[in-house]
């Protein structure tokens, strides 16, 4: 894929003293003061006192030892300690590919910014919230599993596999009922992609709390399936062809020409002969066709983006993203063709 900063090894002191700091649950001005006492040092060591013959030891020690974690300065790491939101947070944006991103809009600000205002996590709130990535409750709430599931599949971009479980009558774990479609749209996809797993006992335990341990596996599951479901060697000059691409298309369309109707849009692609197929037409303007329509807004597509190679010239874009107020958390797919990876075709799913 090769748009995303890998976990294991490009990690920069500033980001390991950060999430030192984060992991410790200590404001970065405090945790700074400390040090300049000779109270705390920073542990970078990768084996720690109390993780040995622990169930996550090896992802614990591959996540130190990458950079993404570290201990405390009596040598532990504690592992039970129970994670809060923000430092989920902190550590998927660790994860993530890099991004352009923009300012939040002023609804994202009041609703979920504001609330880590003036903390260490501020940025860290301010960055995800454009790419749709959000918490519900407050920065030191502990983070369930259940927000942990809808966190990890929004920074995946597989939010809408939600959409394949709705009215199913399956029951994956004995603690969710079919009944409960936002927790079994939320947990199904997350477990049968594999980014959580549940108990020996057939539960799956939705708000319980989850641990330091569990963080890093979960983190490195997630790093581990960007890489699975983004596959293919895209290049830069690749990756720019399709974003500009798709996104060139989509402001003129609705931004400049503002076409409203999907026959005069259709229309305007066979007239000015666009490098457009009908097919992708239907995928992401079919709800032209109605008289009164409301829409998800289009991504501005300086948000998350990941591209994959998946034919010989047949690639796909997924942006992440928050599509304003009624859209909410979404993600978006588009399909494009090149033969010689400068000049692409907006195609459909499945040409």
């Amino acid at each position: 894929m090769q748009n995303k900063s890998r976990l294991f090894g490009k990690k920069a002191t500033v980001w390991t003293l950060v999430l030192s700091m984060v992991w410790a649950g200590t404001a970065l001005g405090e945790w700074n003061q400390a040090q300049a006492r000779g109270e705390v040092a920073v542990v970078s060591t990768s084996s720690f006192l109390d993780t040995k013959g622990h169930w996550a030891a090896k992802e614990i020690e591959q996540a130190a030892k990458s950079g993404l974690i570290q201990g405390f300065p009596d040598g532990t790491f504690q592992p039970e300690q129970t994670v809060t939101q923000e430092q989920f947070l902190s550590l998927i944006e660790r994860v993530l590919p890099s991004y352009q991103g923009h300012e939040p809009d002023a609804f994202v600000k009041e609703k979920y910014v504001a609330k880590a205002l003036g903390r260490w996590s501020e940025q860290t709130y301010r960055r995800l919230a454009v790419a749709g990535i959000m918490t519900t409750g407050k920065p030191t709430d502990g983070m369930t599993r259940l927000e942990a599931a809808r966190l990890l599949l929004a920074a995946l971009g597989h939010q809408s596999e939600g959409e394949k479980y709705r009215g199913t009558t399956a029951r994956f774990f004995s603690d969710l009922s079919p009944q409960n479609e936002q927790e079994v749209m939320t947990v199904y996809p997350a477990y049968k992609i594999g980014l959580l797993s549940g108990y020996p006992d057939g539960t799956f335990r939705p708000q319980e709390t989850i641990s330091r341990a569990q963080a890093v596996v979960m983190l490195t599951r997630l790093d581990s399936k960007m890489e699975e479901l983004f596959p293919g060697e895209v290049t830069e000059s690749e990756k720019k062809g399709m974003t500009d691409a798709v996104a060139l298309f989509v402001r003129d369309v609705m931004d400049q020409k503002k076409i409203r109707r999907y026959d005069d849009l259709v229309a305007y692609v066979q007239q000015n002969k666009l490098n457009v197929s009908e097919a992708f037409l239907r995928e992401h303007f079919s709800f032209m066709k109605y008289e009164i329509y409301d829409y998800v807004r289009f991504p501005q597509f300086n948000e998350l983006l990941y591209f994959a190679k998946i034919g010989t010239s047949k690639y796909r874009l997924t942006v992440q993203y928050y599509a304003g107020e009624p859209g909410g958390s979404v993600d978006k797919t588009f399909y494009l063709s090149s033969t010689d990876g400068k000049t692409f075709r907006l195609i459909g799913k499945d040409e």
